[in-house]
């Protein structure tokens, strides 16, 4: 009887730890932390440029494919710590050879809806590349943004046909028929632009099965449904719109921006900031992000620069700094560039902007990693097996 009661007694503790493993394994700890994406740094004495793009800033944009940077910062300082009206501007230009009309506009990525000027944008929410897919079963809702959701009704006997629905905050608004190999979309009209498209995908495959059937979705694109629409002299913090082409938009700062030392400073509305340092006349722009990261063992700050104002990482020259809550590093003359002598149309160069998170005993990139379950959830498994199967 004793014996009977000692095994079982065991066989639900093992059983117990079995569960607690496995809940144990799944749990993650995710964490939302503000960091700085940081440009070069240089001198904001009087007389001195910066010149940004995305080699040397990673918030502005960089195209791999094109070798091209479209966005461009550019700052003149008249005094120490002193830009003049209309010494500063920022420039984005839409990406080459783009059928969709891309262009980065504050931080976000835009389709631009008249061809004849870039005056019209609505906000890229969702954009599938050629590898990307989305699969989906018969009742599946799908969550996209803006409160908008897909649902794959159903699929026909003969797998040739689903339906699709589309609705934003559960009100329909497209409910279609779509043959497999077709294009599912849905359109809307603006107060300046009819027809304008903001959700498309291709059903690319559908697959029928005894219990379940599913239908693989391809180039899915999703735009804002509330448009952009910008005018010459609209204000985004300090500066105003100066120029918009049928490719380009053009800002500059509409009044005097003074930063003294030790100070912070609004560039582009909340976009972009200044920062000074407190020792002198240099400082590094930045834009701040909220990252949902797993906890893991923090990173000590360190800045790429040196005291000697060289920038390395593993005796690997890179041409832009670090993404890091720090800022405590010492630029020498570093960062500074030359102010061409006009606004190119895309710049480029041979290096690639990195960002990069690194740890101060060690220049190389950080291999901080969350500890891996798989190898000792499988011990501790395989010995409660064992210790079930000798108590039998």
């Amino acid at each position: 009887m004793h014996k009977t009661i000692g095994k079982h007694n065991i066989n639900r503790l093992a059983c117990l730890l079995a569960v607690t493993l496995l809940l144990t394994s799944c749990i993650t700890i995710v964490n939302a932390k503000t960091v700085k994406v940081r440009g070069t740094p240089g001198s904001v004495e009087a007389g001195s440029t910066m010149f940004l793009d995305g080699f040397n800033f990673p918030e502005l944009i960089y195209r791999i494919g094109d070798d091209l940077s479209y966005e461009w910062l550019n700052i003149s300082f008249a005094k120490n710590g002193t830009i003049n009206k209309g010494d500063a501007s920022y420039t984005t230009k839409l990406y080459k050879k783009s059928p969709k009309r891309e262009i980065m506009f504050m931080g976000s990525k835009y389709h631009s809806l008249d061809l004849e000027n870039a005056d019209t944008l609505t906000e890229i929410l969702k954009s599938y590349g050629s590898d990307d897919e989305k699969t989906m079963s018969v009742g599946d809702i799908w969550e996209l943004d803006h409160n908008y959701t897909l649902t794959l009704v159903g699929i026909d006997h003969n797998g040739e046909k689903v339906t699709m629905e589309l609705a934003k905050n559960s009100d329909v608004v497209e409910f279609t028929v779509v043959g497999s190999g077709d294009t599912f979309e849905y359109k809307t009209d603006f107060e300046s632009v009819d027809d304008v498209l903001l959700f498309t995908c291709k059903v690319d495959t559908v697959l029928l099965g005894t219990n379940s059937s599913i239908v693989i979705l391809k180039t899915v694109r999703h735009y804002s449904d509330t448009p952009l629409i910008l005018n010459t002299e609209d204000e985004f913090g300090d500066f105003e719109i100066t120029s918009i082409t049928n490719d380009t938009i053009e800002m500059k700062n509409s009044k005097t921006i003074s930063c003294s030392l030790d100070r912070t400073i609004d560039l582009l509305d909340d976009w972009i900031k200044l920062k000074v340092s407190s020792k002198g006349y240099w400082g590094y722009v930045y834009s701040e992000e909220t990252l949902e990261c797993p906890e893991c063992q923090e990173c000590p700050e360190v800045s790429l620069v040196d005291e000697s104002g060289s920038a390395s990482i593993n005796s690997t020259r890179v041409n832009t700094t670090l993404l890091t809550s720090s800022n405590n590093a010492e630029p020498g003359s570093a960062g500074i560039a030359k102010v061409p002598d006009k606004t190119p149309d895309a710049t480029t160069k041979p290096e690639q902007a990195t960002k990069l998170a690194t740890v101060e005993n060690d220049s190389g990139i950080s291999q901080s990693a969350l500890p891996g379950f798989g190898a000792e959830l499988m011990i501790c498994m395989f010995t409660i097996l064992l210790i079930i199967i000798r108590r039998k």
